[in-house]
């Protein structure tokens, strides 16, 4: 996030007029700095022991995991969802991937993550928003059962 930081050009388009509104209304709103402060912690590597880059291999692995099986018209519900969370977390606690993962899988986060690329009129990359939104379903439906 440090290196996607924008300015509003001088001569902005009315679309970049709006974003800039909608980055600096959601920057107020103290309930979202509150999120993504839980969203920096989460993305620190898990702790001082963890490998420098597990953050981020572990987000593309959910993503890929999280893809292949809704590619499958696999539910978040089946049990073979339950298998590909063992695939996903293997021995770790589900509550804690659980919480580690509703601030990421949040809209409004994955909203923020978009636009200080649209305020520079990038196309954003792509949010995951579908995969993140699954495995956290699928933590859910594994929690409940």
């Amino acid at each position: 996030m440090r290196n996607v930081a924008a300015d509003l050009p001088d001569d902005p388009t009315p679309e970049q007029d709006d974003v800039w509104a909608e980055l600096a209304e959601l920057l107020q709103d103290l309930e979202f700095t509150a999120r993504m402060r839980a969203v920096a912690f989460n993305a620190a590597d898990r702790g001082r022991d963890a490998e420098e880059g597990a953050s981020l291999w572990f987000a593309q692995r959910m993503i890929k995991l999280a893809a292949d099986a809704r590619a499958r018209g696999v539910a978040p519900g089946e049990p073979e969802a339950a298998e590909v969370l063992r695939d996903l977390v293997d021995d770790a606690d589900p509550a804690g991937e659980l919480a580690r993962l509703e601030s990421p899988a949040n809209e409004t986060v994955a909203r923020y993550r978009e636009l200080p690329l649209a305020v520079k009129g990038q196309e954003p990359p792509a949010a995951h928003r579908e995969e993140f939104a699954w495995v956290v379903a699928a933590l859910r439906a594994h929690l409940a059962s």
